[in-house]
């Protein structure tokens, strides 16, 4: 495989299995020595981030609340100054680990790429918290440590291999565990080019209440030979909120799509209003935001759920190659959010709903990922109407399918 340049997008195709651990109580105290290990490293390398943001840079951050305009240049030119002399960087904290492996034998007995997986996790999370705060959101907040009760991930890309229908984690000091794969996630690993990534990790991360263990292993399929595109065999897709209108050469129909929010939400709302009646932090509040956190999870399963079952069926029944209404979904006059409209605000709004969980713009990465499997594409395409659908309800979204795949040809003819 040729090597990538800079910012060009892989064209390599991963995917990820997840299945159910079950530790016993000697792999279970490897994993949680590990995890102390881990946790350690994670909070010590956050610690040396935030003070060196706090004593170098987070001052400029105070002197621009209360700035003149005049001042503000300057004070910007002085951050960006103090952002390349102070900022720690990944290699920087991984360059000490050599040091620390020597000094101490516990550090020094868990797998050193483990360790630089973790660091580069929380490189990842203090970039995002630099990005908020350099586009002017001042409220924004840092990673968090880990307390005291906390599982922290294991991630690794070495350290572990298949072998059997189980996968081995070779822990470092001579310390191994070993898991077995169920039978689907065995035949989904057989197919892999070759392994990438793994993670180890507690649904629930706080260890003082009860959780389930998880790997999920990262790896990379054979990617297959690219079906030539013909615009009149594609399929063309006309989105919305709560159904679809599909347009394709095998037939012409509206999928409904099943929005699980329209079941939980109202539950979720009547829970917080009895949050409201508790002392924040109290047990009784604690109990109704688990129950709360309980449905949100539930709510979101169901419609990730819902998005690759419609995926599946499209490539299954019409085609690998899809064209897909480009739409903007912002609250502006006439866009698929306004908010002016009162049946498309709040948290029941559909089409609002549509925008805040990105339930769209998932469905349509749920197809190029899965067309990607068959040598297919995904095309987006704006639609601009110059004349309102002949018919309403979910009928008129085959009728716009209908003006995508015209607008589209009419785009490739002229």
């Amino acid at each position: 495989m040729a090597k990538r340049k800079f910012g060009e997008k892989s064209q390599a195709l991963y995917r990820v299995q997840k299945f159910e651990i079950k530790p016993t109580e000697e792999e279970l105290t490897i994993l949680l020595s590990i995890s102390e290990v881990l946790k350690t490293l994670f909070n010590s390398a956050l610690a040396e981030r935030l003070n060196a943001f706090n004593a170098f840079i987070a001052p400029f951050y105070v002197k621009l609340k209360s700035a003149t305009l005049e001042e503000v240049v300057n004070i910007r030119r002085e951050l960006k100054t103090a952002y390349s002399e102070h900022s720690i960087t990944l290699f920087d904290q991984i360059n000490v680990l050599t040091a620390r492996r020597v000094s101490d034998e516990a550090f020094a007995a868990v797998t050193r790429n483990w360790q630089e997986e973790t660091l580069d996790a929380l490189d990842g999370a203090f970039k995002s918290f630099i990005a908020l705060r350099k586009n002017g959101d001042m409220d924004a907040r840092p990673p968090r440590a880990r307390d005291e009760e906390f599982f922290q991930k294991i991630p690794g890309r070495s350290g572990f291999k298949i072998d059997g229908g189980r996968i081995i984690l070779s822990c470092g000091g001579g310390r191994k565990v070993s898991f077995p794969i169920p039978e689907y996630q065995q035949g989904k690993l057989a197919e892999a080019v070759r392994l990438k990534k793994f993670e180890l990790y507690r649904d629930e991360p706080n260890l003082a209440r009860s959780g389930r263990f998880w790997i999920s292993v990262a790896y990379e399929l054979q990617k297959p030979e690219t079906i030539t595109f013909n615009a009149n065999m594609a399929v063309y897709l006309a989105l919305g909120a709560s159904s679809i209108g599909v347009v394709s050469a095998v037939a012409e129909e509206t999928l409904s799509l099943w929005r699980s929010d329209k079941y939980w939400v109202p539950k979720i709302e009547a829970v917080e209003q009895r949050m409201k009646k508790r002392i924040n932090g109290s047990r009784g509040w604690q109990c109704l935001y688990q129950a709360k956190r309980r449905m949100q999870v539930i709510s979101s399963r169901q419609r990730l759920q819902d998005e690759r079952e419609i995926a599946d069926y499209l490539i299954n029944k019409h085609g690998v190659h899809f064209v897909v209404t480009e739409l903007v979904v912002r609250s502006k006059p006439g866009k698929l959010a306004d908010k002016s409209k009162p049946e498309r605000r709040g948290r029941l709004g559909l089409n609002w709903a549509a925008q805040n969980v990105g339930s769209l713009g998932r469905l349509v990465l749920q197809l190029e990922e899965k067309v990607k499997e068959r040598g297919g594409s995904v095309q987006k395409h704006l639609l601009i109407l110059e004349e309102r659908p002949s018919v309403v309800g979910h009928e008129n979204k085959i009728w716009m399918a209908r003006k995508l795949r015209d607008s589209f040809l009419a785009g490739i003819l002229a």
